[in-house]
């Protein structure tokens, strides 16, 4: 029979044996929280960057937008900037030395702008003049800032001038053209 000091030995080694069990389930338990708790925050914090990086691409995206916008502003006529555009227009005629008479200018739906509030400014216009100011004023309207779509020309010699003895051709035409333009708030 083992000795009474054997038998408490054998109780306090396995006392110290469930401690140590217990002490070491609880820091096991406690490392798989820590482990967990560290991954779910670096799961955050890489959550928080892709954020951070998609804010930087969404505003690099907003930047890169209005640096077209504004090359596409250049192209088309503002809003409320018919008067202004005529003006310019009747300007460019005077430039190229012919006689003009603006014959309409109206308002059209635009199929590839209407979504987006543009529209057709349609013009038409009757010049008088030499043939080579004629040609010059083809050139420019073809040669102009904004999106200007040539629908149709006519031209027509009607009568000769004698200046200083040259026998100087007078022409005839009629442009018809259309400009894009952002439609008028109302």
């Amino acid at each position: 029979m083992p000795k009474k000091e054997t038998k408490i030995l054998v109780i306090i080694l396995l006392l110290i044996d469930i401690l140590s069990i217990g002490v070491f389930i609880f820091l096991f338990n406690f490392t798989k929280n820590q482990i967990t708790e560290s991954v779910n925050r670096e799961n955050d914090i890489k959550t928080e960057l892709k954020k951070e990086d998609a804010i930087v691409l969404m505003k690099n995206d907003l930047i890169q937008g209005k640096i077209y916008q504004d090359k596409l502003s250049a192209y088309i006529i503002p809003s409320g900037g018919t008067v202004e555009f005529i003006k310019t227009l009747e300007q460019l005629v005077s430039n190229t030395g012919l006689k003009y008479d603006i014959q309409t200018v109206t308002n059209e739906p635009y199929a590839k702008g209407d979504a987006i509030g543009f529209e057709l400014l349609h013009i038409s216009i009757n010049v008088i003049g030499e043939w080579k100011n004629v040609q010059f004023f083809l050139k420019s309207l073809e040669n102009f800032p904004l999106k200007i779509e040539i629908k149709k020309i006519s031209l027509n010699k009607f009568s000769d001038y004698i200046i200083q003895g040259r026998k100087i051709p007078a022409w005839s035409g009629n442009f018809e053209f259309t400009a894009v333009k952002i439609k008028d708030v109302k």
